[in-house]
């Protein structure tokens, strides 16, 4: 019902369509032989550089552990030092030789 008042009292004048029929449509040229190679992006990362040269990658310096992985471990050694804390203060042994306050033979 708008849309029908809305073009009776406000008509579309065409120019958008009659613009887009006059106009011819860009014409592609055919690329030049020199745009054609282009040189490949250098890679960011050393170890891509070293990698697409062909040169073997020096893992001296690298962690063979992701940092992720050792803190995860570094908290599950703090949790079983407070546990063993936690039942030397209600006096039960704890650690690899003992278990539940049971020593075992080694």
């Amino acid at each position: 019902m708008l849309r029908r008042l809305l073009a009776r009292l406000l008509p579309g004048t065409g120019t958008r369509r009659a613009r887009a029929a006059t106009e011819e449509p860009p014409t592609r040229r055919p690329p030049s032989p020199e745009s054609r190679v282009r040189p490949r992006p250098r890679p960011r990362s050393p170890y891509a550089r070293e990698a697409a040269e062909d040169r073997p990658v020096d893992v001296s310096g690298i962690p063979l552990a992701r940092p992720y992985y050792r803190a995860a471990e570094r908290r599950l050694l703090q949790a079983e030092r407070r546990l063993a804390l936690a039942l030397a203060l209600e006096g039960v042994d704890y650690g690899p030789t003992v278990v539940h306050g049971v020593a075992l033979p080694v």
